[in-house]
């Protein structure tokens, strides 16, 4: 037979309630003996993959950069990316040229980089000359007759010279020879019509002879590095404007204009994914783009045109880009799952985290990055209390007193508001009291829903007990997330217990409030009590449990634990303690696991508890496993240290049970029952007893699967 407890789970000791920075150890009196950081803290495994995309020169190594806002993705990946193009050439200059044989199909020229805006001044004093020229051209074709006039002229040179200079790009040599074509054509023509008709034929139209410069790039800026933050299909793909002609709104070669995509080729484009798929033809035109590692210039169909619009095809351009989207890492496991393409065109993925060990590397870390945004943002010094401070809030926004968070986004807006509230005092120092200044300000502008359900408990409307002993009834506790702002309040959960066949009937569950998570925790429950009674008689129980005065959705196990201990202090009919609140899933063998927002959950029940006045008997029992994760306000911290306030810690149901009722939990015997005196015992005799009033009086139905009756079915009296 196993040992009977001989005492109770111990509230903790104050310094397992918060981890405190000294900042004597930072070495350091202000920021400004502190060397700004240099890079970014934490995101290792990010960077990594993002230099590994860097390396590769094989093209579908795009990248997703998967993480939670304010962790630096889209700064750092763009810091990464600058400083690999800085070391690339720039690549080629993109020119768009008339196609003399076919209008509506513009030939792409590539040029070395930085020639595109030469071969337009070029082409632009080569139409010059033309003008200047061509009336002694026509004189000429009229007074000898159709012949070579062009060269023997200084068009003729310039044409040469133009050909010398772009010979190694054939695509302008033939561009420069349909001119000559067109030119002589045009100046023969003339002249016989002057010669018989004594006018001359239309001139040509110039504006042909020209160069679109697509792309052109800076020798000195190496590759680009473009992020585009509306990636609509115009945006990424280009488009082709429609010029008024005498015919109408046409489009020539000299209407494309370039894409984000086109900026982009030979070096990188960073989107966010969430704005890619805002415009699903944008998403496809990208996927396309980098699957046939080509791009062409196509304005998106227009559903509402009656007719169909004259348009351009123009020739696509050869495409080198490596593209990196940033989202959050459910959006990349939907597009893993459901895009095809998605997989081999992204093989890359960069997580970015949220949280870093709390190491002396990363408190110094974090004494840099602050230097840096003191530096960056103009703002007062931070002394080393002021640092400590902001380090302290960085474990409790990771949720984990041996972690820090990485959202550094979020740390530096905690920098600035410190550092106004440092202003306010007309202080040349942010210290310490400054950042509990700008968290508490920060509360403040976001707690007005806490605040309004704090009234209605404060004035009863919400009937919350914190001082009296209550059986089958436990003050479970439920955060509220607000966006930015999360708090917790007490809620009562109820049982009522009796004999039957329908085991635990969960209300919120039967009115569709319960979400998959607690309708998990409430199944569990039973499983727990099927192992602890159900093993020399059946449970003859039907239970009722509910959230008091809750009317919305309830999800989450973290209340399975509260839960349970009310069914056994109804079957004990032993009341319970209303001023311990509890929190805590539970497994089916009755061990205590861990939960989220232990924090608030305590916070929570403190401050009703504080409203109402301190007993010194109050408290909250929480898992032990969460103990790593405390980091309370100092109020409740100094409520604790005058022992106004106490903080439990368990690691099972008994632990729990004996705290809330001050009666033991009970060993089980060799012969399987528990002594009656016990937690365990009372539930024992009182199951037993049910058993015995359900096989006087009824029995199962037959048609019950699982030995139980269902809501609505009438039991059937025993023969």
């Amino acid at each position: 037979m196993k040992k009977a407890r001989s005492d109770r789970a111990r509230p903790l000791p104050i310094q397992e309630l918060r981890w405190h920075c000294d900042p004597a150890t930072l070495g350091f009196e202000t920021t400004e003996a502190v060397s700004p950081l240099d890079g970014v803290a934490g995101q290792e495994r990010g960077v990594d993959a993002i230099k590994l995309a860097l390396r590769v020169t094989a093209p579908d190594y795009n990248v997703f950069v998967a993480g939670p806002p304010g962790t630096g993705r889209l700064s750092v990946t763009l810091d990464l990316l600058r400083a690999a193009a800085a070391a690339r050439p720039a690549p080629s200059d993109w020119c768009y040229l008339e196609n003399f044989r076919e209008p509506d199909r513009p030939i792409a020229i590539e040029l070395p980089a930085g020639k595109g805006r030469e071969l337009k001044a070029d082409l632009d004093e080569l139409i010059d000359q033309c003008r200047a020229d061509l009336p002694r051209l026509i004189g000429d074709a009229r007074e000898h007759g159709p012949g070579p006039n062009i060269a023997r002229s200084a068009v003729e040179g310039r044409l040469e010279a133009l050909r010398r200079k772009y010979a190694p790009v054939p695509g302008v040599i033939r561009h420069v020879d349909a001119i000559q074509a067109q030119l002589t054509e045009w100046v023969d023509s003339s002249g016989v019509a002057d010669a018989r008709s004594g006018s001359a034929a239309i001139p040509p139209i110039w504006t042909r002879f020209q160069a679109n410069v697509f792309i052109t790039r800076d020798l000195a800026t190496g590759a680009p590095v473009v992020y585009e933050p509306n990636p609509t299909f115009p945006n990424l793909v280009g488009r082709i404007d429609h010029r008024p002609s005498a015919a109408g709104m046409d489009p020539d070669f000299m209407s494309l204009r370039a894409g984000s995509i086109h900026r982009a080729n030979g070096g990188y484009l960073v989107m966010y994914a969430r704005d890619l798929l805002a415009d699903r033809s944008a998403y496809r035109a990208v996927e396309r783009a980098l699957r046939e590692c080509a791009l062409a210039i196509e304005n998106p169909p227009d559903q509402d045109a009656a007719l169909p619009v004259a348009t351009l095809e123009p020739e696509p351009i050869p495409l080198s880009v490596r593209v990196v989207l940033i989202g959050d890492p459910r959006l990349y496991a939907l597009l893993r799952n459901r895009d095809e393409d998605f997989a081999r065109l992204f093989k890359v993925k960069a997580e970015f985290t949220t949280f870093m060990d709390r190491t002396p590397a990363a408190i110094q870390a974090y004494a840099s990055f602050i230097a840096r945004s003191v530096r960056t943002h103009g703002l007062l010094r931070f002394s080393a209390d002021a640092v400590a401070r902001v380090i302290e809030e960085g474990a409790r926004l990771a949720e984990d007193r041996n972690r820090l968070t990485a959202q550094f986004g979020v740390v530096e807006g905690l920098l600035i508001e410190a550092d106004a509230a440092a202003r306010a005092r007309a202080k040349k120092t942010v210290r310490a009291v400054d950042v509990t200044a700008a968290l508490e300000a920060r509360g403040r502008r976001s707690n007005l829903v806490e605040e309004e359900m704090q009234r209605l408990i404060d004035e009863g409307v919400i009937a919350i007990e914190t001082d009296s002993k209550v059986v089958g009834q436990v003050n479970g506790l439920a955060v509220r997330e607000l966006g930015d702002y999360a708090f917790a309040r007490p809620t009562r959960i109820t049982a009522r217990t009796g004999p039957g066949f329908e085991e635990v009937v969960d209300i919120e569950r039967q009115i569709h409030l319960s979400g998959p998570s607690h309708t998990k925790g409430v199944l569990t429950l039973e499983g727990y009590l099927l192992g602890k009674y159900g093993q020399r008689q059946p449970l003859g129980l039907t239970a009722r449990l509910t959230f008091e005065q809750s009317y919305g959705g309830v999800d989450g196990d973290s209340a399975s634990s509260p839960e349970l201990y009310a069914v056994l202090s109804s079957l004990a009919e032993l009341p319970i303690d209303q001023g311990i609140a509890v929190t805590g899933s539970v497994d089916q063998r009755g061990d205590v696991q861990a939960i989220g927002g232990v924090n608030e959950k305590i916070e929570g029940h403190f401050a009703v508890c504080k409203v109402r006045g301190l007993t010194g008997r109050q408290g909250v029992i929480i898992p032990k496993t969460n103990v790593r994760n405390l980091m309370l306000d100092p109020e409740v911290i100094g409520a604790v240290a005058a022992g106004q306030f106490h903080v439990w810690a368990v690691t099972s149901i008994d632990e729990g049970i004996e705290l809330l009722t001050g009666v033991p939990a009970g060993q089980v015997r060799n012969d399987g029952t528990y002594p009656p005196e016990t937690i365990h015992g009372r539930v024992q005799a009182r199951l037993a007893a049910y058993a015995e009033n359900l096989d006087r009086f009824v029995r199962p139905p037959r048609s019950s699967a699982n030995g139980r009756s269902r809501a609505g079915k009438t039991l059937q009296p025993a023969r």
